[in-house]
Formats: structure tokens, sequence, C-alpha cells
């Protein structure tokens, strides 16, 4: 991975750990990452007084430090990390619209592989044996079906399913809760591997170096939730954090499915309680594919054969990556992108004239 300077002071700037607002309001005053930082050393924090607590200014001065600034970027360049903002092309288009989106994140591997068809499969550390295995099934079935899987990375229910991707066709990818370079849990390093070698990714918004902070992980949640079209709840208790990406998930108006579980375990409390309250009951990945008019749609990407586009303009792969998790009105995806009726009319045609964009009956435009 090669870095320019402004990639090192956006990346030491993701250390204030603040929500994206307050980041974009402080690029846009400042205009780049390097003038933050270079105004900062020079004002020894003073310029960001309006913008940050003293704390976050305090941790910011002692980042900017050029031992602590060198070992960041070996950090990043020995595992290859790559970080990308929400101005930038390749952003997933998917988070920009959920409330409070990272403004900057931090990934290894491919982000492609985000711009297809996702679901996120979800429950507890401590899940049953059999719960583990159907897990594992139903994670490889949707692979197989062109789906890419996203979880967390946790022992149980995460894990079976990262591995049921890779026992498919498709990659899967990996929302951590710390930094990229951190092996969290331990037993997973090699998993992580894995993931990224069969064209996957891993995701954070935790700079390197970051340690697993509990805190961290509901919070994250709320990503595992915004880039899935889905959330499967496998097992997990009512209080629990893999509750809160359901919460998540129903706040962006996602589809929530609902695993039955075992009858009378405390670890199928939380399903069980979704299903109640209106989840969807599924049993097996066909299940959900047939709900969410999957079942006979080809696999939009595959880790032996990766997609490549033509160039495209900024505006062109956001329509497209919005076409890729399913068909939309012209409407929808005005109020999906924010684009004028001209600009998405323009878009439109020209991903029509490439072959990638197909107009269907009602006003409804898919991908090819």
């Amino acid at each position: 991975m090669r870095y320019t300077r402004e990639d090192g002071c956006r990346a030491w700037l993701a250390h204030a750990q603040v929500h994206a607002p307050v980041v974009q309001k402080i690029l846009e005053d400042f205009g780049s990452a390097e003038k933050v930082y270079d105004q900062c050393l020079k004002e020894k924090g003073q310029c960001l007084k309006t913008y940050l607590a003293k704390a976050e200014i305090d941790f910011l001065l002692e980042k900017a430090q050029p031992e602590a600034m060198h070992e960041m970027m070996v950090l990043m360049q020995n595992h290859d990390m790559g970080i990308i903002g929400m101005g930038d092309q390749g952003y997933p288009d998917s988070l920009r619209v959920i409330h409070d989106p990272p403004a900057l994140l931090f990934y290894r591997g491919n982000l492609d592989c985000l711009m297809g068809k996702c679901i996120a499969i979800v429950g507890t550390r401590k899940a049953a044996p059999n719960t583990l295995e159907a897990t594992r099934k139903i994670a490889c079935d949707l692979s197989n079906a062109g789906v890419t899987v996203i979880s967390g990375l946790a022992m149980g229910i995460d894990t079976a399913a990262h591995l049921g991707c890779l026992d498919g066709a498709s990659p899967t990818a990996a929302l951590l809760g710390c930094g990229i370079d951190i092996d969290y849990p331990i037993n997973n390093h090699e998993l992580k591997e894995r993931i990224v070698a069969s064209g996957g990714v891993l995701l954070s918004e935790y700079p390197p170096g970051t340690p697993g902070i509990p805190w961290h992980f509901p919070v994250r949640n709320r990503m595992i939730a915004g880039l899935s079209r889905a959330v499967v709840m496998m097992e997990a208790q009512i209080r629990s954090g893999s509750m809160t990406t359901v919460n998540h998930a129903l706040e962006q108006g996602k589809d929530v499915y609902a695993y039955p579980g075992n009858i009378g375990s405390e670890w199928a409390e939380g399903a069980h309680q979704l299903l109640r309250e209106g989840a969807t009951y599924f049993t097996s990945a066909r299940d959900i594919l047939e709900d969410m008019s999957w079942e006979d749609a080809p696999p939009t990407h595959s880790r032996q054969e990766k997609v490549s586009l033509p160039p495209l303009s900024d505006h062109q792969r956001r329509i497209y990556a919005l076409l890729h998790q399913r068909d939309m009105s012209f409407d929808e995806i005005a109020d999906a992108t924010g684009f004028d009726a001209p600009t998405i009319s323009g878009e439109l045609t020209m991903l029509t004239i490439l072959g990638l964009v197909k107009s269907l009956p009602g006003k409804i435009f898919g991908k090819v």
C-alpha cells in the first residue's frame, strides 16, 4: 500500500474518535487533514478548541509526535491497511445513509465485495453446537448464492458465519471493534488472513493500535447493520450485543430474520423475542433467498472471479452500487443519493450505454 502525507494525517485525525459531522467540519474548515495536523502542532492544539474536548486534543497532540506518527504508518504498511473517507470513491454507499456513519474507515482487503448482495449474520459467542453447525451451513448456502456474509469476527456465531461463507463461493466481510492490526479475539488471527486472501475485507473505524474496548463493539454494530440488506439473528440473549445490531437494522429499515433455535435455552431468548415481535421465521438459506427474491438471481461476485468495471464517475459508481443491492425507482435513487433529476437521468443513460443498468417496467431500474 502506498500512502500520501494526507493519508497519514487522516489516520492521525481518526484518533479523536468523534462523530462524522465533527470530522467533516474540521476538514472543511481547514481544507485538508495535513493542514489540521500542521496547525495543531504549530499552535499546540489551540486551533481545535472549538471542535474537540481538551482530552481529545491532548490525545491528538500525543499521537502527533514524530515517533508516534512513524509507528502508526509502519503498522499500516505492515498490515497493508488502507484508509478511506466519506467523500472518497469506494466508500461503501450503504454506510453513507445511516445515522452517524464513520467519517474515516480503515480497511484491509477488497472493498468491492460490499457492492453486491450483503446479509449480516449475528449471534452469541456461546451458541449451542447445533446452532453453530446450522449457522455455518446457512452462511455457506448464502455464499454459494452470491451473497457476501457480514459479521463481527467474534467467537461463536460470528466465526461460524465467516467460516461458512468461506466454505462457499463468495467473500466475507468482518467489522472489527479494534484496530485492524489487533488480533481480537486472538484465536481468529488465521481467520482474518483467510478472509483477506479469499477476496473479502476487514473494516474498522478505529485507527491502528486501538485495543478491543467493550463499548467499541455495540458502537461497531451500527455498521454491520448498515452494510447489510438484512440481519439474520441466530442465537442470543435478549440483552446482548447482537440485539443492538438488530435494533440498528430496524432503525435503518432493514429486514430481520430470526432462527427458531432451542426452545427453553436462554441463548435463544433473543431470537424467540424477535419472532414474537414480527421478525421473519426461517430455517434455511433458501427461506431467506426466496423472501429477498434472490433465489434465481446470478451471483454478483465470487472469490474466483472479481467484478471488473469500466471507469465510472463517482455519481455513476454510487448509483451502480445501489442497484447492485436491489432494483429501484427513479425517486428511490434520488432519495438515496440526494442527486438532482437531470444528474440521475444522465448517469442512468451512461450506465445503460455501458451495459451495466437496464430499464424495467414501471420506471424501475436494475443491474444487468
